[in-house]
């Protein structure tokens, strides 16, 4: 059902007014946090605490004054305004926004040499950085048409360039617009009219070039517009709506990259302008009414929604990690100009540079915050290994073990094998980074046919690493020769009125290693509990032959005459020459079924086979 019906210029026009401030939003690892908050021991179905809870700054000076009173953990700063990364270290975790409003570099080497600087400077002091803001709007895109293949490109240096300098720090990728369902072809991109690109059809191109190679979470900018926080984006137009980025995870999800977080960079929902006491100039109010009155929300619901999105994204999407409101201190940019971002601010314009607290900073300041943990977390594939040994060539087997990061930041690890059980592993190294391969080489020789058991111990060098040490047991199964009937049953069928000898074949098997000879013979005194009853052997089959080598076929007849309708029972067993074989002896049940008659079926002559 549409709510709401918005053309895809007003949408445009929408976003670019909206995001005159707009940048990128990241979640970086929590330097400064060495234990993860614990879940909410009254609400034992939430999941463990996942936010980082942030807001966008214009002036780093405004840190002391307006931002600490908060109590975020985040604070993202713009290259924008700010030029530069901060100075010193901050008693916050700092989310640092690349400009990116010129576009593609005209050269990309001499950007990316710009972007080691940044990378250089902000070492120690910047846990995250965004790459760029809203690319998939011509505003942020240096005035030209979006293009996910060139902002992929750009992603993909600033990552390699940040990650060489800097390998612990986080980045996430443009926090993108959403713009709405746009429709039209620009320079080839579907969903692009070369003012702005559908944010969805963005995230699926971005992805279908590689761009999740390149992240280590994907920014979005998940605003509520006019609605609660928790519509379905299904029943408003263009999904715009705070859960519209359930969507985008859904194409991440698709593109498998379930394990890459999203980070809100941006969001919150605009203010009633006249609940600020201002007077909104004249030349701007058609404008606000044609393109921002719909979206308007008193300065209670403004409080009361955002608080409500916060709860909604810590208690629902586990996948989502730092959460940015949209803004602190905008509530004096261009004081001249109409600038919809005075009223995202959750300050009040009112002439000085401190302005005056809306509703929405108080309920900031006082909400309940679950805050999540943004350090690295080990985690180990595969969790558990199995390696087979053949008893006849013992000998070395050697398998891989990646302790990787399931979190943030960067974690070194040790590898130890315990020495007191059956098997002791042998490693090919005991120290690492993440990502780095541990080989394990067990030796099979002496081992007799049976499982062995051994363990080995990964820990992370950082004592704030969550899930560490962890072990990681290893089975050794030594296999010889396997007895294997091929198939475990026979059944026979005959008729009453057709006596005779029929004939069934089984295989002896070798499912194992090495190779045997098998003898067979038939059972006798034995009793067979099933559907047909608790019943000793009703029939004898005959073996043509009783002894043979694995694979060998072993037929079984048995002469029908005398029996009555019905099914009957018999087996052989079959084992073998050697005492080593695993599964044997095995008994294999032979059933008999005997119906009235055998009745033919005659075709026509056309339908018969020709000669």
């Amino acid at each position: 059902m549409n709510v709401l019906t918005i053309s895809a210029s007003i949408s445009i026009a929408i976003i670019m007014v909206l995001c005159l401030h707009i940048g990128m939003a990241t979640f970086i690892p929590g330097a400064a946090r060495a234990e993860r908050s614990k879940p909410d021991s009254e609400s034992p179905l939430l999941p463990d605490p996942h936010l980082g809870y942030g807001i966008n700054v214009r002036r780093e000076e405004n840190i002391e004054s307006l931002f600490a009173p908060l109590q975020l953990e985040w604070v993202k700063l713009w290259e924008e305004y700010e030029g530069e990364a901060p100075a010193e270290r901050l008693p916050y975790q700092v989310l640092f926004a690349l400009d990116l409003r010129d576009g593609l570099p005209p050269d990309m080497d001499a950007w990316a040499i710009y972007v080691e600087e940044i990378a250089r400077a902000g070492r120690g002091r910047v846990e995250a950085y965004e790459i760029g803001n809203e690319p998939n709007v011509e505003r942020f895109w240096g005035g030209k048409p979006p293009n996910p293949a060139e902002y992929t490109q750009v992603l993909q240096v600033a990552y390699e360039r940040i990650k060489a300098l800097d390998p612990a720090a986080i980045v996430v990728s443009a926090g993108l617009a959403p713009v709405g369902r746009i429709q039209g072809d620009c320079n080839g991109w579907k969903g692009n009219n070369c003012g702005a690109m559908d944010e969805q059809e963005y995230t699926h191109q971005m992805l279908l070039l590689g761009a999740g190679d390149y992240m280590d979470a994907f920014g979005y900018h998940p605003y509520g517009f006019a609605y609660e926080p928790e519509t379905d984006p299904h029943a408003v137009s263009n999904n715009f709506a705070f859960r519209g980025v359930e969507i985008i995870r859904d194409i991440l999800v698709q593109h498998d990259l379930a394990h890459k977080p999203i980070w809100a960079t941006e969001f919150n929902w605009l203010r009633d302008w006249r609940e600020d006491g201002v007077t909104m100039p004249e030349r701007c109010r058609q404008t606000y009414e044609d393109h921002f009155a719909w979206m308007a929300v008193t300065e209670i619901e403004q409080a009361n929604y955002l608080t409500r999105a916060y709860r909604y994204a810590d208690e629902n999407w586990p996948w989502m990690d730092a959460m940015f409101v949209w803004n602190l201190d905008w509530h004096d940019y261009h004081p001249w100009d109409c600038e919809a971002a005075h009223h995202f601010s959750i300050r009040k314009p009112d002439g000085t540079t401190m302005g005056t607290p809306a509703l929405v900073y108080d309920a900031v300041a006082s909400m309940d915050k679950r805050v999540g943990y943004f350090g690295p977390q080990l985690a180990l594939d595969p969790s558990a290994l199995t390696l087979e040994a053949n008893v006849y060539e013992p000998g070395l087997i050697t398998t891989t073990l990646i302790p990787w990061n399931a979190r943030y930041r960067l974690l070194t690890w040790t590898a130890s094998a315990a020495t007191s059980a059956a098997i002791t592993p042998t490693l090919a190294i005991t120290s690492g980074r993440q990502g780095n391969p541990l080989t394990i080489t067990v030796n099979s020789t002496g081992y007799g046919v049976g499982v062995y058991t051994g363990v080995i111990t990964v820990t992370a060098v950082a004592t704030d690493v969550l899930d560490s040490p962890q072990t990681v047991p290893i089975t050794l199964n030594v296999r010889g020769a396997q007895l294997e009937v091929i198939p475990p049953s026979i059944d026979i069928y005959a008729a009453l009125n057709e006596a005779g000898v029929y004939t069934a074949i089984v295989v002896p098997s070798n499912t194992g290693y090495g190779v045997f000879t098998w003898t067979a013979s038939v059972a006798s005194g034995f009793h067979m509990t099933g559907t047909l009853g608790t019943l000793g052997a009703q029939v004898a089959p005959t073996l043509v032959v009783t002894t043979g080598l694995q694979g060998q076929p072993l037929p079984v007849a048995i002469d029908t005459t005398g029996y009555s309708t019905g099914t009957f029972a018999g087996a052989i067993t079959v084992t073998s020459t050697a005492a080593d074989v695993l599964n044997a002896p095995q008994r294999v049940p032979v059933f008999l079924h005997i119906a009235p008659k055998r009745y033919r079926i005659f075709l026509p002559i056309t339908l018969r086979a020709q000669p």
